[in-house]
Formats: C-alpha cells, structure tokens, sequence
C-alpha cells in the first residue's frame, strides 16, 4: 500500500485555484511525501518540487484549520462514478475531500 495511508497531514499548499498539494508526515521517516490532488483530473503521489505562492488561499487556509494534523483514513471510489472520496480523521472529527473527476471533453 501507499505510505500514506494513516500518516498525519503535515501541511497544505495550493500551486493554483485546481490543484493542491498534502503534505505527510511519517513518523521515523525523514522524507515527506506529498499527494497531489487536480480538481477535475487527478490525483498521486509526487516527489516533483513545485513552486508555490507565498500566500495561500483562502480555501488553503481551511483546509489546513480541518485537516493539518489528522490521519489519511481512507481512499475510497463513490459508487460507479469518477469520484474519489478521502477521509481525513475519524469519529466526530472526521472529515471528507471529494474529488470529481471528468473524461476528455465533460
């Protein structure tokens, strides 16, 4: 399985309005790993530095006040369609990234 799966988020970047970078932390682990997330495209692991602002955004900022700290739980496909639900924490403080994900020309 993915290394990521049950790490904690260690931060949150945006490189543009559609995608989003998650940063890991893995406990006895030097490295970081970071799940890149496309609004609409896709979604992986990446080891490829990017440039980012030096401020994030304002949807940056909550997602990091939800997730920042809190474990991968699950990736999970919803139904039949092309979206990919994440879930981030568990109980009452659980918490959901949906990603819609659409073919050449929708």
């Amino acid at each position: 399985g993915t290394p990521i799966m049950g790490s904690r988020v260690a931060n949150i970047y945006d490189v543009s309005d559609k995608l989003y970078l998650f940063k890991f932390a893995i406990p006895g682990v030097a490295e970081k790993y970071v799940l890149l997330l496309e609004s609409g495209i896709r979604f992986h692991t990446t080891n490829y530095t990017r440039e980012l602002p030096d401020m994030p955004s304002h949807f940056t900022m909550k997602l990091r006040k939800y997730l920042r700290t809190k474990r991968l739980e699950d990736i999970s496909q919803v139904g039949n369609d092309r979206v990919v639900k994440f879930t981030f924490g568990s109980g009452k403080s659980v918490n959901y990234i949906i990603l819609e994900l659409y073919a050449n020309g929708n």
